[in-house]
């Protein structure tokens, strides 16, 4: 039996604001929050700064997430994941961070604010104030080990008007939480943003874009679905150029993968093995929505 859930929260966009959206959508994401929590107790997640139901056009409304890990930087304090989303305007902004301050080679820092990679900083796109209609999906799971939240909207079905702009999940790998986001983008291959934490080398993990072959001319459903990681800017050592080998990949949980080509947000897929796939974003993310039919005479349906 599977343990995901899926909603639809469309509506028309006559009806669509971002600050009701966002405040559907944090309601989700405040009860898998204490679920996930009381699940994963080695790694909290907490909403410092919730979306604002009266935001006016020209105030910040969205999210500012944290992670507290069980994982102890070199300096013998918890690691601190940071992800902001915030619209402004007509500005969908997201920035992913570390919330820790302690002496490091490379990285970035912006009155304050340090980034997990010198090229895994803020990344925007544009929020419609046309009435476009609104497509939206809020999703989870609390399948131990592979627990996740993503909420995922398309104003209409040009890339320019479809994002992710929360992601949480573990990662099948260290079991540390993943927080990633994509925005409103054009750019296929270059948009999201992602930060966690690396078991073997200790230090962050930041991530722009989703491992997948943009060059094949037929369509590939690819799993797990991996984030490339960026690794020579963040070192607690004399250099910031880290071996390969003292890194580990980032993959999502076993309800995504990747495909090779860019469509259309909410694009559905059926692989071959009868599994069914949703499209989220405009950078080549998908979710699972059918598990692949038990072979005859197996058991279940529901393997990785």
């Amino acid at each position: 039996m599977s343990s995901r859930t899926l909603i639809d929260i469309s509506r028309l966009g006559t009806d669509t604001t971002w600050p009701s959206v966002a405040t559907e959508v944090n309601g989700y994401l405040q009860n898998w929050i204490a679920a996930a929590n009381a699940q994963v107790s080695q790694h909290q997640l907490h909403i410092a700064t919730a979306p604002n139901p009266n935001a006016t056009a020209t105030d910040p409304c969205g999210w500012r997430i944290e992670a507290t890990l069980s994982q102890l930087t070199p300096g013998g304090n918890p690691a601190v994941l940071l992800l902001e989303v915030f619209l402004t305007g007509t500005t969908l902004q997201i920035r992913p961070g570390i919330g820790n301050l302690e002496p490091y080679v490379g990285a970035d820092t912006q009155q304050g604010w340090v980034y997990p990679a010198g090229d895994v900083s803020f990344s925007s796109g544009a929020w419609s104030t046309t009435p476009l209609p609104f497509n939206a999906q809020v999703g989870w799971s609390l399948a131990p080990g592979a627990e996740y939240f993503l909420f995922a909207y398309s104003q209409h079905r040009f890339t320019n008007r479809q994002a992710v702009p929360l992601l949480i999940a573990r990662d099948q790998v260290s079991g540390h939480w993943i927080l990633a986001a994509t925005p409103p983008s054009t750019s296929s291959f270059d948009g999201l943003r992602a930060v966690s934490w690396n078991v073997r080398s200790g230090q962050p993990s930041g991530s722009r874009g989703l491992l997948r072959d943009g060059l094949l001319t037929v369509v590939r459903i690819s799993r797990p679905a991996e984030l490339v990681i960026a690794t020579t800017d963040w070192s607690y050592y004399e250099s910031a150029n880290e071996p390969a080998q003292f890194w580990e990949p980032l993959l999502l949980p076993p309800d995504f993968a990747t495909v090779n080509i860019s469509s259309a947000a909410m694009s559905y897929y059926k692989a071959p093995d009868g599994s069914e796939w949703l499209a989220i974003g405009a950078h080549g993310l998908l979710l699972r929505t059918k598990d692949a039919p038990a072979p005859q005479g197996g058991e279940g349906g529901t393997g990785p």
